[in-house]
């Protein structure tokens, strides 16, 4: 739905599209996952953005995309922070506590610490 969104807005607005797509992986510890679990989180995303692109192409927004393995709050944040973004637009799930259970912990952060607007679409 957010990326809908963000096509939508970005055909409207004339703007480009950039997607930030990040894979949440532990290494080492209890809940570490293996090098063969990393490639395939990693070539399930690559599909996605792959997708993404496509749709981007035939709706004729330019899209740029990013792939990331790591803390998703920090590298959206540390990404829309570094240059200027109009808008973020992120899907809202992850839910741990109440306040997180309408917008998600990561959706949360990033909109506490982004420099932009950020839109959570449900």
């Amino acid at each position: 739905m957010a990326f809908e969104r963000a096509i939508f807005l970005s055909e409207k607005c004339g703007s480009r599209l950039d997607v930030v797509h990040v894979v949440q992986c532990e290494i080492g510890g209890d809940s570490a996952v293996t090098f063969e679990q990393i490639e395939e989180l990693e070539g399930n995303a690559k599909e996605i953005l792959e997708r993404y692109k496509m749709e981007a192409v035939k709706q004729k927004v330019p899209i740029k995309v990013f792939f990331e393995i790591g803390d998703p709050a920090k590298i959206i944040t540390e990404i829309v922070n570094k240059k200027e973004y109009d808008l973020i637009i992120m899907g809202s799930r992850g839910m741990s506590t109440f306040k997180e259970l309408l917008l998600g912990s990561v959706s949360l952060k990033v909109m506490h610490h982004a420099k932009c607007p950020v839109m959570i679409v449900r």
